[in-house]
């Protein structure tokens, strides 16, 4: 399979030779003038100056990609997405509009310090979502006529049924964010949570209960990283243990009291787990697993790396 690299040279865009198995750099060749189409099923920009003329350009060149991957910062205005191909679109930085994606299964925000908006308007297999809320940048996501602005949507006429697999970074844990994603997504089945700070209580059995009575939970994976055992991080787990009938794994991923035997059954009893609503879920707590960097959500390294069905594990 040929992977094509687009990468900033002396104020143009070069096309490059596949990238030889785990190289991330790649060789640069001049572009065949003569070429209307290529057959590559990969391809990816890594911090490139283009106009969004260029890059649409570039794409519709590709009558068979499957993944796109928009590494680092990239100067298009907007990247309008109409294509009968695509199922992976990995991206950091900027505005997307996919008008048209039949195929598309995979949507990744990869960087959680730059400002992204999506829009998507014909996206009916998407299945795969993740996104940051961070407390310096921007991030705006619309599905129809839901609108959610930094992870926290407005007014929920109607869910965006399609989503099974969500991973949010988010600064400051909050159960009253997460529950609020739940009645967006409402056929949720594996979520995976990161934060940075756990200031709120998270205290939602009053706040919530109402809520709860009609509120359909059909998780059956929920993976909780940066996870230290405080009590605002307790309460927040809790939320799922007592609530989540469907729950099937449940796993607690930290530091390295997460392999501390009395530290264990100690958060087993705060969690109240002998009282999980779904009866016969596991729980684990492990040490920190996976992506190495702190804030990090995927485990996308390369254009091929969008090619994982679940690229959070």
């Amino acid at each position: 399979m040929e992977i094509y690299h687009m990468v900033m040279y002396w104020g143009c865009i070069y096309r490059c030779r596949p990238l030889p198995s785990g190289s991330r750099t790649p060789s640069v060749w001049p572009p065949s003038a003569n070429v209307t189409s290529w057959t590559s099923r990969q391809l990816a920009f890594d911090s490139v100056r283009i106009s969004d003329v260029s890059l649409h350009s570039i794409i519709a060149r590709c009558p068979v990609l499957e993944c796109l991957l928009l590494d680092g910062r990239i100067s298009f205005t907007c990247l309008r997405i109409n294509s009968s191909s695509l199922r992976s679109i990995g991206m950091s930085y900027g505005e997307l509009v996919i008008e048209d994606a039949p195929l598309l299964e995979r949507l990744l925000q990869l960087e959680p310090h730059n400002g992204i908006s999506i829009l998507v308007i014909l996206a009916p297999k998407l299945v795969t979502l993740s996104c940051f809320s961070g407390i310096s940048v921007s991030n705006k996501l619309v599905f129809g006529t839901t609108v959610i602005q930094d992870l926290r949507a407005g007014s929920i006429t109607t869910g965006v049924c399609s989503i099974k697999i969500l991973a949010i970074g988010i600064y400051n844990l909050s159960v009253d964010l997460v529950i609020n994603l739940l009645r967006c997504f409402p056929c949720l089945e594996k979520l995976y949570i990161q934060s940075r700070v756990s200031v709120d209580k998270n205290l939602w059995r009053r706040k919530h209960r109402i809520l709860l009575k009609s509120l359909d939970i059909r998780l059956k994976t929920v993976v909780l990283k940066n996870y230290r055992g405080i009590k605002s991080q307790v309460n927040f787990a809790t939320f799922f243990v007592l609530n989540a009938k469907r729950l099937e794994l449940m796993r607690f991923e930290g530091g390295t009291n997460n392999e501390n035997q009395i530290y264990i059954a100690e958060q087993r009893r705060l969690l109240q787990l002998e009282k999980q609503a779904s009866g016969g879920a596991q729980f684990y707590f492990t040490t920190g697993r996976g992506c190495q960097h702190r804030y990090n959500l995927t485990h996308i390294r390369h254009v091929r790396d969008l090619c994982t069905t679940d690229p959070f594990e």
